[in-house]
């Protein structure tokens, strides 16, 4: 029996607002390429495996400037490529200064509200865990989550990244719930899935786009099928 559902932040709970793919798509636009949107779904998709597995490493934002730069650089050049478009130093940067210079602002997803609701009504406790460089508390007031859930637990104020094990366990100890009766739903594989797994909890992918079929974990194409996963395993 479930009794602890735990959730992450950032493009699982929220979304931003122009989303990436569509600032990449405005940025290339700028320079005279031709591409949408669309054609940097699936060239997101190894960005984040790249962000996760620097991150877990070393938390980028508390690297030094340069560093910090070098990484970014990286990453992006990582995403140009995947989606087939120049990737150069220089351009590399010049998407990095711009991304950076129109961050955008984060929304609900239209199913948080519902599913926030629905997990209130089956009785489970509810937790955020988020790898934040803030208290994730900020956005989560903002977002209107900080009273539906019982427990935020952000990386800033841990001292470790998902996945690191520690993470997850303090949200377990503050929920004081085992971990064979709790369940994670991120969408990082690397971060949200692995971390989860690692200390004995359920772990659910959420995959809105389609886009990690390759994955091995157990996926869900929205918040809602949260609620459907845990009825199905109710007594």
């Amino acid at each position: 029996m479930i009794r602890l559902v735990t959730l992450d932040l950032y493009n699982t709970l929220c979304r931003g607002e122009p989303s990436r793919q569509d600032r990449l798509a405005e940025i290339c636009s700028e320079r005279g390429l031709d591409c949408r949107p669309a054609d940097f779904l699936r060239a997101n998709v190894a960005a984040e495996d790249f962000y996760t597995v620097e991150n877990g490493r070393l938390a980028i934002h508390t690297r030094p400037s340069d560093e910090q730069r070098r990484f970014y650089r990286q990453m992006w050049q990582l995403l140009l490529r995947e989606a087939s478009l120049p990737h150069d130093d220089a351009f590399a940067d010049h998407v990095a200064d711009r991304i950076r210079a129109r961050r955008g602002e984060w929304v609900p997803f239209d199913d948080m509200a519902p599913t926030l609701a629905g997990l209130r009504e089956r009785g489970v406790k509810i937790g955020v865990i988020s790898n934040t460089p803030v208290d994730a508390t900020l956005l989560c007031d903002k977002l209107g989550v900080r009273d539906q859930v019982d427990l935020i637990v952000s990386s800033c104020l841990v001292g470790c990244e998902k996945p690191d094990r520690r993470i997850f366990e303090v949200a377990l100890a503050e929920a004081a719930i085992p971990a064979a009766e709790a369940v994670h739903v991120g969408d990082q594989p690397r971060s949200d899935a692995l971390g989860a797994r690692r200390v004995g909890m359920h772990a659910l992918l959420l995959d809105r786009d389609d886009l990690l079929a390759h994955e091995s974990y157990e996926r869900i194409p929205s918040l809602g099928a949260l609620l459907h996963w845990l009825d199905r395993r109710a007594p």
